[in-house]
């Protein structure tokens, strides 16, 4: 009997805690507590938070409500491009209310957004990877023709930018210079018509300038002498030249063959012309075609023919032209510039209805000019 009490009372108090659990479940619960602790796990990106906290509320009778707000949360991360916490939140709910429909539509169109990211993210990610590979396979191909190709040179541009130039190519220099002075200027005379011949002697001065450009390269050939001294026999005339010639060569057909066109006047100061047969003084436009700017190395050569139009002028002279060149053979090259030793040779023909005078010059000169890389 008194077993049969005590177990009497052992039912009674079991009765009795699962009435009160039931009891408060039944009641509800602090949805403002719940809603908070929701908050946090938000807040952390915790979804093992989250789903404990809704496994704390699932039994309740206000559950639906800790659904609700979860998802709307939810909602506010799409807004906010939080996909990867949005999708695990969704999830949650479904695995502790898989008839939430609400909560798996809203996971699968997370999933497809997420996916759709990452499949954008993917293809820029190749894009970046092919623009490197391209990137690279230029750089090699431009390695390579620099190694089996003609001579280059590394130049950085005003912009930064380190480029590569081809010697075949434009000259970078913003231009190229010559100066020179002639310290012996000698010339020997031959006149057929009069059978008269004299060397002649004296100094001379001379500027060449070019200026290339990506489609053409200008210049100016400019030169002067005087011929004072008489060697030997011959009369006491004075001999002067001066030209001066603008140039232009065309870039993209060859940077060394320029087209010439300027004024020449060869002067002659003389009380024996009677005798000599020289062409009196004779001012003249020229016409020519040139090389210039041509290196071997260090050397410098330039060649030259010009036609004078100015015979039209003088009745005895019925054609003129003259031709030359010139070689700088450097003794001093530095990074800027380079000095040495100018020869040049030219040849003045005045043809005259009763013969030809011909005036061959030689040229030993102090020459001085930038060094073009």
């Amino acid at each position: 009997m008194k077993r049969s009490c005590i177990s009497k009372i052992i039912l009674a108090f079991v009765f009795l805690c699962g009435m009160t659990q039931f009891s408060l479940f039944a009641q509800g619960f602090d949805i403002a507590k719940a809603y908070q602790q929701i908050d946090d796990a938000f807040a952390r990106n915790s979804a093992e938070d989250l789903a404990a906290v809704l496994k704390t509320y699932a039994q309740t009778r206000d559950y639906y409500l800790c659904e609700s707000y979860t998802l709307k949360k939810t909602r506010q991360f799409i807004i906010q491009n939080k996909l990867d916490f949005a999708r695990a939140a969704a999830l949650v709910v479904i695995d502790n209310n898989i008839d939430n429909f609400d909560a798996v539509d809203l996971y699968s169109y997370i999933d497809k957004a997420v996916l759709a990211k990452e499949a954008e993210r993917q293809a820029e990610e190749n894009k970046r990877l092919l623009e490197i590979e391209r990137k690279a396979a230029a750089d090699a191909r431009v390695k390579q023709k620099i190694q089996t190709g003609d001579t280059y040179h590394s130049v950085t541009t005003s912009s930064g930018k380190t480029v590569f130039i081809n010697e075949k190519q434009v000259s970078y220099s913003p231009y190229t210079w010559t100066f020179k002075i002639g310290l012996a200027d000698v010339l020997f005379q031959k006149n057929s018509a009069t059978d008269y011949s004299s060397i002649k002697y004296g100094i001379s001065a001379g500027f060449d300038l070019l200026y290339p450009t990506d489609v053409f390269v200008f210049g100016a050939d400019t030169y002067a002498d005087v011929l004072l001294l008489t060697m030997g026999s011959g009369e006491e005339e004075i001999l002067t030249s001066i030209r001066f010639i603008p140039q232009l060569a065309f870039s993209s057909l060859c940077r060394y063959a320029f087209l010439r066109m300027g004024f020449a006047c060869y002067g002659l100061s003389s009380t024996v012309r009677d005798i000599t047969g020289s062409v009196s003084t004779f001012a003249t436009p020229v016409v020519g075609l040139g090389l210039n700017n041509i290196s071997i190395g260090n050397t410098s050569l330039a060649v030259h023919y010009d036609y004078c139009l100015g015979y039209f002028a003088y009745d005895d002279v019925t054609s003129a032209m003259e031709m030359g060149g010139n070689v700088l053979l450097p003794l001093n090259v530095n990074e800027r510039t380079k000095i040495g030793i100018e020869l040049g040779v030219s040849d003045l023909l005045f043809m005259k209805d009763d013969g030809m005078e011909n005036r061959t010059k030689v040229t030993f000169a102090i020459g001085v000019g930038n060094v073009v890389k």
